[in-house]
């Protein structure tokens, strides 16, 4: 029996991946499949119609054309002999805006022909996390006339709980930012009465739900909502980041499930990113004529800013700029040629993210930076590689490498410039790298550049025959705003363990 899974918010689908791509001991077919995915941003619903064709076949009969598009080679990832995969790719992944009429009651129909199915299905998404994440709510504190009780971004789960109360759906998963639990909307947490709504969607009269948290409780916390947080970076994804994962189980079914166990050991931004082609910025406003003599000017004009205060980032800086490759190493594109270096990926992570078929690299474009955020960027990197972590704010900047920001002296941006540190997992990768690199710049101060969307995307254990479509931009929104496949196949083995349970 294949489980049928409907993703609404799916954004590029990072939970459908999960799902998917989960087959249990004794299997050799996927538990779940996407019957229908459900996303309203254009870029991101072109992601997940590429990837709901890519699934469209088992592993290792993908079509050459799939590859041939995602290397820029083809105008169309199928063609007539895949038509029909096509076909039913772009009826699975459908953009739609959740709140029209007309694409409410798309979204039911279809909906209700998964639930009409006669079997057990799953219902999975992380509704848009703005009016709860802290950074929002810090914008929102700036406007006068915010209202939260109006602000309909609070109750876009009201949407997801909908389908619930209609479908009854055997499991359901809900996503969020950890911010959840703090919001308030007229003076009143607001995530109590989520968990009402989520166990009770139809009122007394109505299916009821037990919501569970994901991973074991430590003692002493039955009680408290922190037992729904899930850290990403004790379950092998080689990134710090917590989000709310809220497990709905159908009172119907058994009270058996099996919780997610903590990995012993972390994943490390070294064991995902330092093997990966070198790339470099480009500057802002100006040609590249000769990159390496741009770089060592930079790096060595750098070091020579600390030398006499800083003298082991100063040592830093001048290796960094010996380090740079005879050859320009270019900033990427759609896909560069690459014959992979996967040998140092962690085991659990070495078939997951490698496709032998792909040849080389996709998504590796890194953005041009101004000259003078190269002089921050290298220092950061430096000062991040001495000290095991980022430099905080003006105590530990160069004063001649302060930014023109009147918020840099308040200390609210302190970490504004921050660099990944080899050893440990990454900071939470977020759509803000859409705007800017400066929270994430590349621990090799010799490439003086901040991530790629690649890079992003293997933070967040995207496999790397994943293609994000749209321009730069949008690709690091889709990837900000996802959750890691490799947590969410965790999460499917917890939901088909209670599914399965006697």
């Amino acid at each position: 029996m294949t489980i049928p899974v409907v993703d609404i918010f799916a954004g590029p689908g990072g939970l459908g991946e999960g799902f998917s791509s989960y087959v249990p001991n004794g299997r050799k077919e996927p538990a779940f499949k996407i019957s229908v995915s459900a996303e309203m941003e254009a870029n991101a619903a072109r992601t997940l119609r590429l990837r709901a064709f890519f699934r469209q076949f088992p592993p290792g009969e993908v079509p050459e054309s799939y590859y041939e598009y995602v290397r820029g080679k083809r105008d169309t990832p199928w063609t007539e002999a895949t038509r029909g995969e096509w076909k039913a790719a772009c009826e699975e992944a459908l953009q739609l805006t959740l709140g029209i009429a007309e694409h409410d009651r798309i979204l039911a129909d279809r909906v209700a022909k998964v639930a009409g199915q006669d079997q057990p299905w799953v219902l999975v998404g992380g509704p848009p996390c703005q009016a709860y994440s802290l950074v929002g709510r810090s914008r929102n504190k700036g406007n006068r006339d915010y209202l939260p009780e109006k602000d309909e971004r609070h109750f876009l789960y009201r949407h997801y709980l909908e389908l619930i109360r209609k479908f009854s759906p055997a499991v359901f998963v809900m996503e969020n930012v950890k911010g959840i639990l703090s919001s308030k909307v007229g003076g009143s947490l607001i995530f109590p009465q989520i968990l009402r709504d989520l166990s009770q969607p139809g009122g007394h009269g109505g299916p009821r739900y037990r919501i569970l948290p994901l991973v074991t409780p430590d003692p002493g916390t039955e009680d408290d909502s922190s037992r729904f947080i899930l850290r990403a970076e004790e379950l092998g994804v080689p990134q710090a980041r917590h989000r709310v994962i809220l497990l709905g189980i159908s009172e119907q079914l058994s009270d058996g499930y099996t919780p997610i166990t903590a990995q012993p050991t972390q994943t490390y931004v070294e064991h995902v990113l330092r093997h990966l082609p070198r790339r470099r910025s480009g500057i802002t406003k100006q040609k590249v004529q000769d990159w390496r003599r741009d770089a060592e000017r930079i790096l060595v004009a750098t070091a020579k800013l600390v030398q006499r205060t800083q003298k082991d980032v100063a040592d830093e800086l001048f290796a960094a700029a010996h380090r740079l490759p005879a050859t320009d190493p270019g900033s990427g594109g759609r896909w560069m040629r690459w014959a992979g270096d996967y040998g140092h990926l962690p085991d659990h992570l070495k078939d997951w993210l490698h496709d032998p078929r792909l040849g080389g690299i996709l998504n590796h474009e890194v953005r041009a930076h101004m000259a003078e955020d190269l002089k921050r960027y290298a220092y950061t990197a430096a000062f991040t590689k001495v000290h095991k972590q980022s430099p905080k704010g003006p105590d530990e900047f160069p004063t001649a490498l302060y930014p023109d920001h009147l918020s840099w002296g308040s200390g609210g941006f302190s970490d504004r410039f921050k660099a990944q540190a080899w050893k440990r997992p990454s900071s939470t990768v977020t759509s803000h790298l859409s705007k800017d690199g400066h929270y994430f710049i590349h621990p090799d101060a010799s490439q003086l550049r901040s991530i790629s969307v690649r890079e992003a995307a293997r933070l967040q254990t995207f496999p790397d025959n994943y293609f994000f479509e749209g321009s730069r931009g949008a690709q690091f929104r889709q990837v900000g705003n996802a959750v890691p496949p490799w947590m969410a196949r965790q999460i499917a083995e917890v939901v088909y363990s209670a599914l399965t349970s006697r």
